[in-house]
């Protein structure tokens, strides 16, 4: 494996575990948004549990596949949580509504993680073998 996959991979790995560590953190302090199927802080908790679940995707076996999710989960977290500074976003499917909020350090280094992890999962995936 090339030195700058490597450290591709490892740097995606390490973002998805910042970003599911502040989700898990911040879970308690929103449970108490109400949803009809689940609250906001359980909706946390799954974010984080899909984050550590791309982190070990990755780990286990770093293929364009792989990178794809840490992508496609980097990139709708960022994007709920951009929108949540600007307006509260209700949620299909009875999700809580996400309330808006203005900038926290959270919310920032999050936003950065998961901006990162779409870098660095698209170099993971660009350079990948190709068979």
């Amino acid at each position: 494996m090339r030195p700058f996959r490597f450290a591709a991979i490892l740097w995606t790995i390490i973002a998805l575990g910042l970003n599911a560590y502040i989700h898990f953190t911040l879970a308690p302090s929103v449970s108490d948004v109400p949803g009809r199927l689940m609250n906001l802080g359980t909706l946390y908790l799954i974010e984080a549990g899909v984050n550590a679940l791309a982190a070990v995707f990755l780990l286990v076996r770093p293929r364009l596949w792989s990178a794809l999710f840490a992508i496609v989960v980097a990139l709708i977290g960022l994007l709920t949580l951009v929108a949540s500074v600007w307006m509260p976003l209700h949620l299909p499917f009875g999700l809580p509504a996400v309330p808006m909020s203005s900038w926290t350090t959270e919310k920032a280094i999050s936003a950065a993680a998961q901006l990162f992890i779409v870098i660095s999962g698209t170099i993971v995936a660009a350079t990948g073998r190709r068979r």
